[in-house]
């Protein structure tokens, strides 16, 4: 299973898909909780959340600016990390309609499973 973003996994990982509430977007949360962030100039393009010790929300937003002047690598693209550890998770799922989320061991592919008791 290819893990994007390095770094310690646990027991179990996966994917996750989360439909937003209310018509909002990654965008309207970052406004709302993170002070420097303008939209005219960053787009939320991704989100992690780590529950543990501490709860840490982090959003990678493209930094529509550096974009532009960037001499960075063809394929590749320049975002701005912002992290929040001053909210709580439930205060991330007030934005969610519905969550669905698949974890696995890694010990197989889950695009290669067949459900035998359908």
């Amino acid at each position: 299973m290819e893990h994007l973003f390095n770094g310690q996994h646990g027991d179990l990982s996966g994917s996750i898909a989360i439909k937003l509430a209310n018509g909002q977007t990654l965008d309207d949360f970052c406004v709302q909780h993170i002070a420097d962030y303008n939209p005219d100039r960053f787009e939320a393009i991704a989100l992690r959340l780590f529950l543990g010790d501490e709860t840490v929300i982090t959003v990678y937003a493209l930094d529509k600016i550096r974009e532009k002047d960037s001499d960075l690598e063809p394929g590749k693209f320049a975002v701005k990390k912002f992290k929040i550890n001053t909210l709580r998770a439930n205060v991330l799922f007030n934005y969610c309609e519905s969550l669905n989320f698949t974890l696995s061991t890694g010990s197989y592919a889950i695009e290669d499973m067949e459900v035998m008791n359908k």
